[in-house]
């Protein structure tokens, strides 16, 4: 009854309905556009006029606040939970259960600030109209196919909730790509940069020579007892109870295309709780010390962070095989990826391996190779690493193809992601030094 009584009420998404079943707004095409000086169009497509525009600009605002704010509250959920934003905040560890839904005036605020106002959108309504007239035509045939021809009112709802979609996953990816350029960017950023000398908080010498020389050579190392026991039993129970607090969320545009089933929020140290979270502060802060220990020993030009993200993997739960970072066009900034494992008496017989893949040739690695230049070959898996409790695990961000196999109880991980630019440290032969 709402949405009949919204369609009823909204001429503007009757008037799209009406130009979507002639040909896509091609009735909507006015004489201030014949008028206008003759411009190169793609064939097959139309000009709109301003008047076409600001109409469908007005539709889309009104589908972005209507019920109140409904389809921006799942953007911003779909935003933090997905992307891992730099600066976005944790929703857990001291945070209201349902925070006001844009009252973070963070990055992931700002962003979606921008990139959802009138003016913005203007500027989208092309590829966002165009996409929801090819998913609504595709629907309207399949439906027509089994014999369930939509009515007036069924189409207008249809449209509504198809527009909807298609804004968020637009918004969502200008987002994620203006993130990862600034990301690339800020990796160049020597005022971040992990001084060593400026660490003074203990000593930098967590890691063996062994997981120094595995980083530098295989593109990952592991070490073992990074922290005691202790401390181990009290970070698993500090994540049971943000997990039964439901502080976790999935990741759900992965979810759904079946690349990943874990649950994550993002948490910064400041966030933490000192009186109910001790075991993760005291995790965090020697975490916090890895860039200052690897651009002490191997000169990769690491940035200081504090943000972490935390997983929780249900049972049967995966990641499928992805890389954490890249090159050029695929820069996000990420160098270096560690992540911490917490699970109790973890037998290989388990499942929830993370799997490493045979490290993949850089560019700087494949121009100075005299070899002529070969075709992409399958990724051979390395080592699988069961996630023992008490196990830190190193690796190149934008070398090394990894995943999480599917395992038989639930399991829990704390990565860190660690910002860098790309060269220091990834040529061949570069230096290191053991202790």
């Amino acid at each position: 009854a709402p949405r009949r009584a919204y369609a009823r009420n909204n001429p503007r998404i009757c008037y799209l309905v009406s130009d979507m079943q002639g040909g896509f707004l091609e009735k909507a095409i006015s004489k201030e556009a014949a008028d206008r000086p003759k411009s190169t169009v793609p064939k097959g497509k139309k000009e709109w006029d301003d008047r076409t525009i600001d109409t469908t600009v007005s539709v889309l605002v009104e589908i972005l606040n209507e019920r109140g704010g409904l389809a921006k509250n799942d953007l911003e959920r779909r935003c933090r939970s997905g992307t891992g934003v730099k600066e976005f905040k944790g929703k857990c560890c001291g945070a209201p259960d349902e925070p006001v839904p844009m009252s973070e005036q963070d990055i992931a605020y700002r962003l979606i600030q921008e990139y959802t106002r009138p003016a913005a959108l203007r500027d989208s309504v092309g590829p966002i109209m165009d996409w929801a007239s090819e998913i609504f035509g595709n629907v309207k045939r399949k439906g027509e196919a089994t014999g369930q021809k939509m009515d007036a009112e069924t189409e207008i709802s249809v449209l509504r909730d198809v527009i909807k979609e298609c804004i968020i996953r637009h918004v969502l990816k200008q987002i994620n790509s203006e993130n990862s350029g600034t990301q690339a960017f800020g990796s160049h950023d020597a005022g971040l940069l992990a001084t060593p000398q400026g660490y003074t908080a203990g000593d930098l010498d967590s890691f063996s020579a062994d997981v120094i020389s595995g980083l530098m050579t295989r593109g990952f190392g592991v070490q073992d007892n990074f922290i005691d026991d202790d401390t181990v039993r009290d970070v698993y129970n500090e994540l049971e109870m943000i997990d039964y607090e439901g502080k976790l969320t999935e990741v759900q545009q992965q979810k759904m295309t079946g690349y990943r089933t874990d649950r994550i929020c993002w948490v910064n140290y400041e966030g933490l709780d000192r009186e109910k979270q001790p075991g993760l502060m005291q995790l965090f802060k020697k975490m916090i010390s890895i860039p200052f220990e690897l651009n002490k020993k191997c000169s990769l030009y690491l940035q200081a962070t504090a943000s972490f993200q935390l997983a929780a993997y249900p049972k049967k739960g995966f990641y499928k095989k992805h890389v954490d970072g890249g090159y050029e066009d695929l820069n996000n900034g990420r160098k270096i990826t560690a992540v911490f494992y917490v699970n109790k008496d973890w037998d290989s017989s388990d499942g929830g391996q993370l799997r490493m893949y045979k490290r993949r040739p850089n560019p700087f690695e494949l121009e100075k190779s005299a070899a002529p230049s070969q075709e992409a070959k399958e990724d051979t898996a390395e080592e699988d690493i069961d996630p023992e409790g008490g196990r830190l695990v190193l690796f190149r961000s934008r070398d090394m193809p990894h995943e999480v196999l599917s395992c038989k109880k639930k399991r829990y991980a704390i990565s860190l992601w660690m910002m860098g630019p790309a060269g220091p440290g990834d040529q061949p032969g570069s230096h290191h030094t053991s202790t």
